[in-house]
């Protein structure tokens, strides 16, 4: 896997401010937890072609494509140190398109392409006291947290390929007390991954070209396939 030169200065960061994180441990936490919940994908398109003898011989495209919500798990460490953290996420889900509606009159033998996602990012982070109270005390039982992480997706399509891309995400969430040890966290998050397309047989058959919509931290023309992801899950502080 090649790394480019933003993910360079990324993970130099990421591994900087671990070593300051470590540095000093005093007032550490360090949690483990899961959560559930949903994503809501956004707009991709369909273009359904066919080969003969490595020829383009039909282009079907699309003009509405119905993205399905599904369930998404979350598994993750968090380590914290005053108000500032280090988060480690991994995710799972499924994506699912079908085309509705087509240009043209001509329609392809099938209308769906199922894909399966997984997700592994790190994300540096601050917790503050909004909206619970406005006091200085940043360890506080109640607080909410934001961050941003980059890292890498695998998404697996059959029939298809199999291959990791870059992923990035934003997220916002509240921290709500059980017990001592034991929060609830709520949070958004907005998941942005690389399109992945299925491939035909080497010179004949069905190829379908999957690309997302224009939207915000749209990084290049095939890093646009995003998610709305709404969760709920229990993080326990370890020590």
């Amino acid at each position: 896997m090649m790394i480019t030169k933003y993910r360079f200065h990324f993970y130099s960061f990421i591994f900087s401010l671990i070593f300051l994180l470590l540095s000093n441990p005093a007032m550490a936490q360090f949690n483990a937890g899961a959560s559930y919940g949903i994503q809501i994908p956004g707009r991709q398109d369909l273009k359904f072609r066919y080969y003969e003898n490595g020829r383009l011989k039909k282009n079907l495209r699309t003009k509405y494509v119905k993205t399905a919500i599904r369930n998404i798990l979350n598994i993750n460490a968090l380590y914290w140190r005053n108000k500032f953290g280090l988060r480690f996420d991994y995710y799972k889900w499924e994506h699912l398109s079908v085309a509705k509606v087509f240009t043209t009159g001509e329609l392809p033998p099938f209308f769906k392409i199922e894909q399966s996602r997984e997700a592994i990012l790190l994300s540096p982070m601050i917790r503050f006291g909004w909206p619970f109270n406005k006091s200085s005390d940043i360890l506080g039982r109640h607080f909410s947290f934001a961050g941003m992480g980059l890292g890498e997706a695998l998404t697996e399509i059959e029939p298809g390929r199999t291959q990791w891309r870059a992923a990035f995400q934003v997220f916002y969430g509240i921290s709500v007390p059980i017990t001592a040890k034991l929060k609830v966290h709520a949070s958004f998050k907005y998941l942005l991954t690389r399109d992945d397309d299925n491939l035909a047989p080497k010179d004949n058959g069905w190829k379908v070209d999957t690309s997302g919509r224009w939207h915000l931290f749209r990084f290049g023309p095939h890093w646009d396939t995003k998610y709305h992801v709404l969760q709920i899950g229990l993080q326990w502080q370890l020590f």
